[in-house]
């Protein structure tokens, strides 16, 4: 039985603190992603594997990429435990300061050319604490919003969050478009590409400055005050709520997944194997994201109204359905087509997973044990990371045809799609308007699974 926490709902200014604060987080995190994406197509393999190959030497710079990704789950781990037994906002200041430094000193790297093998050795290591960082990041980024917002607009407010994600990708992308078109070759690669790494201090200056000025989260307070966090969340979590874990495992695979593989459709084979445009490519994704931007607000608004099952669902159903059509749109190289295709992929099937996820993953654990509940779905991370050589080597296999993208695209959203289907509903919609604000229960004295 659940036992509710009487806690009063945030003031209009509290709440837009709370939700800028969370989406510069989220922002920050991709930022760092995107950056290093797009240094890892376009230059990472001259810079810090020139004994290699250009082909091999691109694959070793996209897999170092591979190594955040595999340290997501054991940061998510770490920070969740620490999320469930400190606080939301203590653990979140703690990732943003240690994901802010590790991006930094990758644009203070000394390059290969200077200190050999040692370039990409601690290449690998700062991936590997920007993923520790990141695995904290994006649950305490939602749980703050969402512990802060009554259960009827959860859905609206979280889903603002991951309005972080596009913004770091534009900026990304922007500043990466920006230097490397006004500066020659030769600058680019001897100093230019470092700058945008380094202008990620001002993001973690922003973020710092917004979470030292918001208040913990009144579910947290509340529960700390009365002496009932958890001993040992994570442990508690794969013990009493298995099958919430699976659940969020299996459908965040799908919305993360769909979105890694299409940025690698896009970014990777589309330029390299495709012949399109690297600035196609670049805008196409931009527009992509900008897109994206307003309708994932609009299906976590949507959730709230209708569930968030039916939400996820129906995104997963149509980026499952549009997988073969994208990548046939691709392989026509023709601007409109490519820009279409990214367009849809993002503003239609990924919005409808990634507008529902935050929410419905907050309601899916009891308050005590929340950070490390939304925390276990990254070990999805460790399969989205060999995604690049796996295709790789499909695509090999397959004689150089794509199709095989197309169908693992279809594959991993219609894993999210039976993971979400599996899963009982977490929201229940009113018939009326809600009159005041509706809290999830703080603690379950039970396990829910």
């Amino acid at each position: 039985m659940a036992v509710p926490a009487e806690i009063e709902p945030s003031d209009g200014r509290s709440l837009r603190r709370v939700v800028v604060s969370s989406s510069v987080g989220t922002a920050m995190e991709w930022y760092d992603y995107f950056l290093y994406v797009a240094g890892g197509t376009l230059l990472f393999d001259k810079l810090f594997f020139p004994q290699l190959s250009p082909a091999v030497g691109t694959i070793a710079a996209l897999g170092t990429l591979a190594v955040g990704s595999l340290s997501k789950p054991l940061g998510g781990l770490i920070f969740g435990h620490l999320g469930d037994r400190l606080g939301r906002k203590t653990t979140l200041v703690l990732t943003l300061v240690l994901m802010g430094a590790a991006t930094t000193l990758v644009g203070l790297l000394p390059t290969a050319a200077t200190i050999g093998i040692w370039a990409p050795v601690l290449l690998i290591v700062l991936r590997f604490v920007q993923g520790l960082a990141a695995g904290g990041e994006w649950g305490g980024s939602v749980l703050l919003v969402a512990e802060h917002t009554p259960a009827h607009r959860r859905g609206f407010y979280t889903s603002m969050t991951q309005s972080g994600i596009a913004l770091g990708f534009l900026a990304a992308t922007g500043i990466f478009a920006l230097f490397s078109g006004v500066l020659t070759q030769q600058q680019f690669e001897s100093w230019g590409w470092r700058v945008p790494f380094l202008l990620s201090v001002f993001l973690v200056a922003l973020g710092l400055y917004m979470r030292l000025r918001i208040g913990e989260s009144p579910e947290f307070a509340a529960l700390r005050e009365e002496g009932k966090a958890a001993r040992a969340p994570i442990a508690e979590v794969l013990r009493d709520h298995r099958k919430s874990s699976l659940v969020t495992i299996g459908a965040r695979l799908g919305e993360s997944g769909f979105s890694s593989l299409v940025q690698l459709a896009v970014l990777v084979y589309g330029v390299d194997v495709l012949g399109i445009s690297p600035t196609v490519a670049l805008l196409a994704l931009m527009t992509g994201f900008g897109v994206e931007m307003v309708t994932m607000v609009a299906f976590g608004r949507l959730s709230d109204r209708v569930g968030r099952r039916p939400v996820y669902m129906a995104g997963a159903v149509a980026a499952a359905l549009m997988a073969f059509p994208l990548v046939w749109m691709l392989g026509t190289e023709n601007t409109l087509f490519v820009f279409l295709a990214v367009v849809l992929a993002f503003g239609v099937g990924h919005a409808g997973m990634i507008g529902a996820v935050p929410s419905f993953f907050t309601e899916l654990f009891p308050a005590n044990l929340r950070y490390s509940g939304m925390s276990v779905n990254l070990i999805s991370g460790g399969i989205t990371a060999v995604f690049p050589l796996a295709v790789s080597s499909l695509i090999l296999l397959a004689g150089g045809s794509l199709w095989p993208l197309a169908g693992l695209l279809a594959v991993i959203a219609l894993v999210g799609l039976l993971s979400t289907w599996w899963a009982d509903e977490t929201h229940h919609p009113a018939p009326t308007a809600v009159p005041g604000p509706e809290r999830a229960p703080a603690v379950a004295a039970g396990p829910a699974d």
